[in-house]
């Protein structure tokens, strides 16, 4: 799943959980100092992928996924909220 998000009128998506690439570099021991000399990207780099803000390509969050060993998946989105039609069906609700 992802988010928009307007800023300076341009678009953010946010299509991954920054979180867990901090939880799994902490649990390792490294810096985000140690992630940037073992990758070559920059702090700044970082500091986005791991808020989950991160704007540039994805061959560069790939150094990041692995060397943490960790993979993008790409799987069908499904709904998770029904429509307002499917409502309608289950609940015989005419408006």
């Amino acid at each position: 799943m992802y988010t928009v998000q307007p800023t300076n009128s341009k678009y953010l998506v946010q299509w991954y959980g920054g979180a867990l690439l901090e939880r799994k570099r902490k649990a390792r021991g490294w810096t985000q100092a140690d992630v940037s000399e073992r990758t070559g990207l920059s702090r700044n780099q970082i500091i986005a992928m791991e808020k989950g803000t991160f704007t540039g390509g994805i061959k560069y969050l790939r150094k990041y996924l692995d060397l943490l060993q960790l993979r993008i998946a790409i799987i069908e989105e499904t709904k998770d909220v029904p429509q307002l039609d499917e409502l309608r069906e289950l609940f015989g609700d005419n408006p």
